[in-house]
């Protein structure tokens, strides 16, 4: 599903896509477990943004606006945390 993204830079050749709140827990509801906690943690959360923005993996980059925490074990989740998804 993609959402009207709250701010959007670019550069010459990347785009940083900053994730509010909103965006950040629709990614949440996807995580089983982090890096930390599940075995099988083998997907970046910045996949999981990529898919819910609908953004171009191969130019975009995210700013959170804070961690998300694990549902599993609270642990904080940001753009590059391995997570397992279910």
């Amino acid at each position: 599903m993609r959402h009207d993204l709250p701010s959007k830079l670019t550069t010459e050749n990347l785009d940083i896509v900053l994730i509010d709140e909103t965006v950040l827990l629709e990614a949440l509801e996807w995580v089983s477990g982090c890096e930390n906690c599940a075995e099988d943690a083998f997907t970046t959360f910045d996949c999981l943004l990529d898919a819910i923005t609908g953004c171009d993996p191969t130019i975009t980059d995210y700013i959170m606006w804070r961690p998300g925490p694990c549902p599993h074990c609270s642990g904080e989740v940001t753009e590059k945390t391995h997570v397992a998804v279910h």
